[in-house]
C-alpha cells in the first residue's frame, strides 16, 4: 500500500513538473561529459571537449523536456527550432570534474548542471519561429562541429598508429599544429553559438563578448564579425558596427546576411540611401528572406516612399513574418494581405 502511494506521489509530481506553466520555475538538468586524452591532447584541450559533450548531451535532455511543454507544443515549432530554443535558454555550470586512467591514458569526466530559464519562454518562441536565421545559424554550427569532431578523432587515431609503429616518438609538429587549430575552432564555435544565443535574447553585451572571444579563437570567423556588429548596433555604438560588418563582408561577400546587417546599422545612422543599396543587394542575393522585405519597407518608410514601404510589408507578410503583419494590422491594411504561415 504504501508503495502505491508512493508510485502514486511520483506519478503526479512528474505530471506536476510537464503540466506546470512553462514561465512557473527554471528547470535543472545534469548530465556528464568524458574525453579520453592523446599523445596530442593537453588537459586544457581534453577539459574542453568533456565539457562540450557534457553540454550537448544536457542540450538533448533539455530539448526533449521543451517538446513535453504545451506552450512550445501550441507554437509547432519544428524540432530543429526546438533545439535553438534550447541552446539559446540554457546556462551551464560545472560541478565536477574528475580525472582517472582508462588504460594507458588519462580520461576526464565533466559533470554539469545545465539549468532552463523559462521566464520569458513565449518571447524567445516567438523569436524562433519568426527568424529564420536562429535555426539556420544553430544548424550551421552543429554541422561544422561535427565535421571537427570527426577530423579530430581521425587525427587522434592517426597519431596513435604512427607512435605505435614508431616506438611511441613524440607527435610531429605538423600533427600538434593542426589540433591545436581544430580545438580552437570548436572552441570559437561555441562562442558563436553562445553569441548568438545571447542576441536573440537581447542579450547585446553578452552577445558582443562571445562574438569578440569567438573572433579571437579564430580571426577567420567570419559569421563572428556579423553578430558582432549586429550587437553593437543595438548598443548604439554605430561606428565599431561598421567596422565589424566590413571585415565580415571582406571574409564573405556573397553573403545576403551581411549585406542586411549593413543596410541595418546604415538606417541607424540616418544613410536612408546607402541603407537601400546594403538591403537590396541583400535581397538580390537572397530574395527568400522575409526579414529583408521588412527592413527595406522600414527604410523605405524613412524615405517618404510609403506605397513601396507597404508593398515590402506586405510581401514579408504574405512570406510570414509576423512583425510586418502586426505593422499592417495597425495601419488597417491588413484586409490586403492572406499572411502564409512558414
Amino acid at each position: 500500500m504504501k508503495g502505491l502511494l508512493k508510485a502514486g506521489l511520483s506519478l503526479l509530481l512528474m505530471s506536476g513538473l510537464f503540466a506546470a506553466p512553462a514561465y512557473a520555475e527554471p528547470t535543472v538538468v545534469t548530465s556528464e561529459g568524458k574525453y579520453v586524452m592523446g599523445d596530442l591532447d593537453s588537459k586544457k584541450d581534453a577539459k574542453a571537449l568533456a565539457l562540450m559533450e557534457a553540454k550537448r548531451l544536457a542540450l538533448e535532455k533539455t530539448g526533449t523536456y521543451l517538446q513535453s511543454v504545451s506552450e512550445v507544443k501550441d507554437f509547432q515549432l519544428t524540432k530543429d527550432q526546438v533545439s535553438s530554443l534550447a541552446a539559446g535558454i540554457m546556462s551551464v555550470e560545472v560541478l565536477k570534474e574528475d580525472w582517472k586512467m582508462s588504460g594507458e591514458n588519462m580520461m576526464v569526466t565533466i559533470l554539469i548542471r545545465a539549468t532552463v530559464d523559462t521566464s520569458h519562454l513565449k518571447d524567445h518562441m516567438a523569436s524562433i519561429r519568426d527568424d529564420e536565421r536562429n535555426v539556420e545559424d544553430y544548424k550551421n554550427i552543429q554541422n561544422q562541429l561535427a565535421t571537427l569532431q570527426k577530423e579530430l578523432s581521425e587525427l587522434k587515431t592517426q597519431n596513435a598508429a604512427q607512435a605505435s609503429g614508431k616506438g611511441k616518438e613524440p607527435a610531429k609538429q605538423e600533427a600538434q599544429e593542426k589540433h591545436e587549430g581544430i580545438i580552437k575552432k570548436m572552441s570559437a564555435l561555441e562562442s558563436l553559438e553562445k553569441g548568438n544565443a545571447a542576441l536573440a535574447a537581447g542579450s547585446w553585451s553578452d552577445a558582443l563578448s562571445a562574438f569578440t572571444q569567438a573572433i579571437a579563437l579564430d580571426p577567420q570567423a567570419g559569421d563572428a564579425y556579423t553578430g558582432q556588429a549586429a550587437a553593437l548596433q543595438h548598443m548604439g555604438k554605430l561606428n565599431e558596427a561598421l567596422d565589424s560588418i566590413h571585415i565580415a563582408l571582406k571574409l564573405r561577400p556573397g553573403l545576403a546576411r551581411n549585406h542586411a546587417v549593413k543596410a541595418a546599422i546604415l538606417k541607424d545612422r540616418e544613410d536612408y540611401g546607402q541603407a537601400l543599396a546594403s538591403i537590396n543587394k541583400a535581397i538580390d542575393l537572397n530574395p527568400e528572406r522575409p526579414r529583408f522585405f521588412l527592413l527595406r519597407g522600414e527604410i523605405y518608410g524613412k524615405l517618404q516612399r510609403p506605397n513601396l514601404a507597404i508593398r515590402d510589408l506586405i510581401r514579408a507578410c504574405k512570406m510570414g513574418n509576423k512583425i510586418a503583419c502586426e505593422r499592417l494590422k495597425k495601419q488597417n491594411l491588413k484586409k490586403r494581405v492572406r499572411p502564409e504561415s512558414n
